[in-house]
């Protein structure tokens, strides 16, 4: 996200150093203002060439539409067979693909925000529930048999969305900011899985504890008043409200080499040498400027299954644009997905994986600048109307072949 800021915002500026330095060389008649007025429209060429290049909405061929529907077992019945979960983030219960492909395609759900403190909050009223909405998404699941995995319970990053604004008042002005903090937190933990209790069998218990900006922990409200002691403290809670359930840890990854993954697997070294309750590492796999280095994914879970964890990948998609050179986009498109499902598959320390959204016909890259305004986005298994995309057969026959029914 730094890299996307610095890529967007420098060329801004030059833009509008131009323009400034275009206005005033007029007013003053300077002898350089046509030096000035000729930067001006190469720049403005340039930007006419890169909406077209990134914004212009594109239409690829859908050659996949020429095959029928599968025929046979579904993507859920197989992965139950197998012991394995594939699972869709749902956004609202009331999405009509939610019914269409819960349970058929997918036997687990996540939902994508409608678990989140800040969202399960009255006016972001810390203390005041409204499960209402979680309740809809998950009640329907259960009822079809089909797993939840709770997303997410402490989460640092983005106040007054992902966690209350009201935390940030609370701590500001406490006087012993620790002390309250973690009764807060705990309270929360408590709030949270005792009311799913027995509905949600699998926890994010923390959510993205990396920094964006660099090879180290968040610089949050949690990290900045408990240390990385809030990180071992949530899953201590968790497992203490209900030691039924699995405790993941949930991280997004620009790159599985690095400083950063050093970083993050001495965390997964330390919180197993506090004996601290953590099951397994939840990836985050969005491509959303580049797809993944799959040799590097596949050395990373490698070394999380070293530290004895299971892991899952819990929130995957792949943006349509990024395969734009290829002769058949959704066919490459297909070819990433499959490759980067069979490391997961293959693996039996491997649980799940998520595709985070039903289908093409609702994606957070369609809410979330600049990607809404560059169609199509088109990042999930399944198209606009629900038909399979190429890399749903392909990741069929994965599941087939899978050890461990």
């Amino acid at each position: 996200m730094i890299k996307y800021l610095l890529i967007t915002t420098i060329p801004s500026l030059f833009v509008l150093a131009s323009l400034v330095w275009l206005i005033v060389a007029l007013i003053r008649r300077s002898r350089f203002r046509k030096v000035a007025a000729s930067l001006v429209v190469v720049e403005a060429l340039i930007l006419i060439a890169l909406y077209f290049h990134w914004f212009y909405p594109k239409d690829y061929p859908r050659n996949y539409l020429d095959y029928g529907p599968p025929a046979g077992l579904t993507l859920a019945e197989i992965a139950a067979a197998k012991n394995f979960y594939i699972g869709a983030a749902i956004g609202n219960a009331s999405d009509p693909r939610y019914g269409d492909l819960v349970p058929s395609e997918f036997n687990s759900v996540t939902p994508e925000n409608a678990t989140k403190w800040r969202q399960l909050l009255v006016n972001g009223k810390i203390g005041e529930y409204d499960f209402t909405q979680a309740d809809a998404i998950i009640d329907y699941a259960v009822s079809k048999g089909v797993r939840v995995r709770g997303h997410t319970l402490v989460w640092g990053k983005f106040s007054g969305k992902t966690y209350p604004k009201e935390l940030d008042e609370r701590i500001a002005s406490a006087e012993d900011p620790a002390s309250e903090l973690r009764q807060i937190m705990r309270d929360h933990i408590t709030a949270a899985m005792t009311h799913f209790k027995g509905r949600i069998k699998t926890w994010d218990v923390v959510n993205e504890p990396m920094s964006m900006d660099g090879p180290y922990l968040d610089k949050n409200i949690y990290l900045n008043t408990l240390g990385k002691e809030y990180i071992a403290e949530a899953f201590r809670i968790a497992h203490e409200v209900d030691p039924s359930v699995q405790l993941f840890i949930n991280e997004q990854f620009g790159n599985y080499t690095g400083e950063g993954v050093e970083v993050f697997f001495d965390l997964l070294k330390w919180l197993k040498s506090e004996n601290v309750p953590i099951h397994g590492v939840g990836i985050q796999a969005h491509a959303i400027f580049k797809t993944h280095n799959l040799d590097e994914f596949r050395q990373f879970v490698n070394r999380v299954t070293e530290q004895g964890l299971l892991f899952e990948v819990t929130e995957f998609d792949a943006r349509i644009r990024l395969f734009d050179a290829a002769e058949d986009p959704y066919q490459a498109q297909a070819d990433y997905m499959t490759e980067y499902a069979r490391i997961c598959i293959e693996n039996p320390s491997c649980t799940g994986f998520t595709f985070w959204g039903l289908s093409d016909a609702r994606t957070w890259f369609d809410f979330v600048p600049p990607f809404k305004w560059m169609p199509p986005n088109d990042p999930l298994l399944f198209d606009l109307n629900s038909h399979p995309k190429p890399a749903y057969f392909r990741i069929l026959e994965l599941l087939e072949s899978r050890k461990g029914e």
